[in-house]
């Protein structure tokens, strides 16, 4: 149980970040590799408004992050994202300006922030830290509710189109300038999000972002593009993969084996037969044809 409950804590962390990460890369084809920075700002937030409850500082990192976000995407993105390359550098350029920034405020030390639920509760037998499971739950069920506005409302509708094919869905009357903006706002908010959640439970340093959008970004190439659910199904991996393997060996070698895996799995999937092999999965059965 100890080792489920752990999953899911991971989950509810690398959840929020890679489904933040997919919504952007579907609306825009840029990795935004400031999401783990982006994910810092929101932990030292909740380190430094220690005058006010635990949900404040959220609230406030959440509605401080929006219009910093559309400044981003407006004045930086917007003339880039024609160019991938281009623009990955410039979110690549983004954290490291948000890293030096924190290091020069905050210095490098690292932080923490007190546990705003303290306690144990009882699963099942096994004892687990109450914050904790708050946490995970509270991650988690974010992260549903982003899958099903994106999978039953006209947002998540537009937001696959654009995925699938972005001049067709201009051609249908799609803005695509407001989407970006809007799905660049969003996943950066739910980095913000994980990054003020988990800041009681994690060491809140300048370089922690980095440490972050590692296992997220391979959680991202596991995903097919615009297919959020595969983005939350990764995570789902990757987080049981990486705690797995620390329950089972060392630190040191199960983040070299973690790593190992991850691309291992990452280079098997570009290969053709994998793809050709996947699709054999999805065509409907025979009956179904024959029904249709």
């Amino acid at each position: 149980m100890d080792v489920l409950l752990a999953i899911l804590g991971q989950f509810g962390l690398y959840g929020l970040l890679t489904v933040g990460i997919a919504v952007i890369f579907a609306a825009t084809r840029v990795v935004n590799l400031a999401q783990g920075d982006l994910a810092m700002c929101g932990a030292y937030a909740a380190a430094t408004l220690t005058g006010a409850p635990f949900g404040t500082r959220t609230l406030i990192a959440l509605v401080a992050g929006v219009p910093v976000l559309l400044l981003v995407e407006r004045l930086l993105l917007r003339g880039a994202v024609l160019d991938g390359l281009a623009a990955m550098l410039v979110t690549w350029g983004l954290g490291m300006a948000l890293r030096q920034g924190a290091e020069l405020v905050f210095t490098g030390t690292a932080r923490t922030v007190a546990v705003p639920v303290e306690g144990t509760v009882d699963v099942l037998g096994s004892p687990y830290p109450a914050y904790r499971l708050v946490c995970a739950l509270t991650a988690s069920a974010v992260v549903v509710l982003v899958l099903v506005l994106a999978r039953r409302t006209g947002w998540g509708l537009t937001l696959r189109a654009v995925a699938d094919n972005p001049d067709m869905a201009a051609v249908l009357g799609t803005d695509p300038r407001r989407l970006r903006t809007l799905a660049f706002v969003a996943g950066g908010l739910l980095a913000v999000l994980a990054g003020t959640l988990y800041s009681p439970v994690l060491a809140v340093s300048p370089g922690m972002g980095f440490n972050l959008l590692v296992p997220v970004f391979f959680g991202l190439l596991l995903s097919r593009p615009g297919a959020l659910g595969t983005a939350a199904g990764a995570a789902l991996f990757v987080s049981a993969l990486s705690v797995l393997l620390r329950t089972w060996l060392s630190d040191t070698l199960a983040e070299a084996l973690f790593y190992a895996v991850v691309v291992a799995i990452a280079a098997l999937r570009s290969r053709p037969w994998i793809g050709r092999f996947s699709a054999w999965f999805r065509r409907p059965s025979p009956a179904a044809a024959g029904a249709a």
